[in-house]
């Protein structure tokens, strides 16, 4: 702050110091904090970017840098001295440090129209990066999730907010450089327009939230209920929900297909609630019409989904969970590239859980058998490699972890519904 201070000062180049001006921008800046947003654990946003970023090439970087600070008392948490003190010191550097990147290219650049639209834009490109890569560390060691993921959950879903106000603050540039103060008068519009947008958008996440919630709630208590007269099923369902998931992490798949895979597994089994219990319990080998109403239970499950909007894909994943790679399995008969990826990351992982289980009409197989019968079905029932991913997960695994023990049904459904909010 003394440097920027002293720049502001000293530097001719810099517009004055206008405390005026400075109070209505740090009276914006704390509306615009007042009304943001939660879009998951520990990451918020709101129209702070126009305060900050206005004050930055208008007023100059000491100015932009007291007006990040100025908007304290909207995000003040008491009791939490180490949050306060990263907030202030990472808004005033992000803001200052903007203010110096237009000034710095006001002087470099020949025309006046491009100091102000190319100035502008790299400045308010500046500004998100630096917000980005100060503030990416730290949900690194907070929640554990990659640059690609933070990016995607904080930046992506708002950047037609950001350039649509970007280009709003260009026009307030031309106009304060045109007609002066009077023009800011305009300033409130976009920043009252903002707000809404993020309140509406706000409150139609919240609400799809709480669809989704109640539908995998539902989904839930359908698997308790098949539980209840199949003592098999919650324990295989939370073993396959964590193979799968280890499996699409080996594979290095993104974090919403990762929650699909461990989503596809927990439910995989759903369309069993259809089934007669002299089916599903029959101690001995089914005959033909009865295995056809087995096999009903893929599609059941899809159909059970699929009347859930929010779970569409995820029906889709558990209707084609017993293809082959070879094409011989079904309902469809599909093969190779034509099943689902996450469908053949279920699948691998329910043959093996139903092979390691005691069930009724199998007997239990040791991990190294199974794992053998993994092997011999690569290329033919599995996708060799999906086979190889999940081999090498289950070998790093301990002897609890390949017989399936450390699976948990209620476990798993806490970790689904962690999984949904971050994706």
């Amino acid at each position: 702050m003394g440097v920027l201070g002293y720049l502001q000062l000293s530097w001719q180049a810099l517009p004055r110091f206008s405390p005026l001006a400075v109070v209505f921008f740090i009276l914006v800046g704390i509306l615009a904090e007042k009304n943001k947003i939660s879009i998951g654990k520990g990451v918020e946003v709101s129209a702070a970017f126009l305060p900050d970023f206005l004050a930055a090439t208008i007023l100059g970087p000491f100015a932009a840098a007291v007006v990040a600070a100025g908007t304290l008392p909207a995000w003040f948490e008491r009791g939490n001295p180490t949050r306060n003190a990263f907030y202030v010191s990472a808004f005033t550097v992000t803001s200052g440090s903007t203010g110096l990147v237009y000034w710095l290219l006001m002087r470099a650049l020949p025309s006046h129209l491009m100091q102000i639209i190319v100035g502008g834009l790299v400045s308010a490109l500046f500004y998100q990066a630096c917000n980005y890569l100060l503030f990416m560390p730290l949900m690194v060691v907070r929640r554990g999730i990659g640059p690609k993921d933070f990016f995607d959950e904080a930046f992506r879903p708002f950047i037609p907010f950001h350039l649509f106000f970007l280009f709003m603050s260009l026009a307030l540039l031309f106009s304060f450089d045109r007609y002066g103060p009077s023009s800011l008068v305009l300033y409130l519009l976009p920043t009252l327009g903002l707000v809404y947008a993020f309140r509406a958008f706000a409150r139609e996440r919240d609400l799809a939230r709480s669809l989704e919630q109640f539908s995998l709630e539902m989904a839930g208590s359908m698997l308790t209920a098949l539980d209840l007269k199949d003592n098999y099923t919650g324990q295989h369902s939370a073993a396959v929900a964590l193979y799968s998931y280890d499996t699409a992490a080996e594979l290095r798949l993104s974090s919403r297909e990762r929650a699909l895979a461990h989503l596809g597994g927990l439910l995989h089994d759903v369309g069993k609630i259809s089934i007669p219990d002299s089916i599903l319990n029959c101690p001995t080998t089914l005959g033909e019409a009865d295995w056809e109403v087995v096999q009903g239970h893929a599609g059941a499950g899809q159909e059970i989904l699929s009347n859930m909007t929010e779970f569409e894909e995820l029906g889709r994943i558990i209707l084609h969970h017993h293809e082959r790679f070879d094409g011989q399995g079904y309902p469809w008969g599909l093969g190779a590239g034509d099943i689902p990826l996450v469908s053949r990351i279920v699948a691998i992982a329910d043959s093996y859980s139903a092979m390691v289980s005691e069930r009724p009409y199998s007997r239990r197989r040791e991990p190294e058998e199974a794992m053998a019968e993994l092997r011999s079905g690569s290329r033919s029932q599995f996708d060799p490699y999906v086979a190889e991913a999940f081999l090498a997960v289950l070998s790093r695994g301990d002897e609890d972890y390949r017989r399936g023990q450390k699976a948990d049904f209620r476990v798993q459904f806490q970790k689904v519904r962690f999984l949904r909010d971050i994706t």
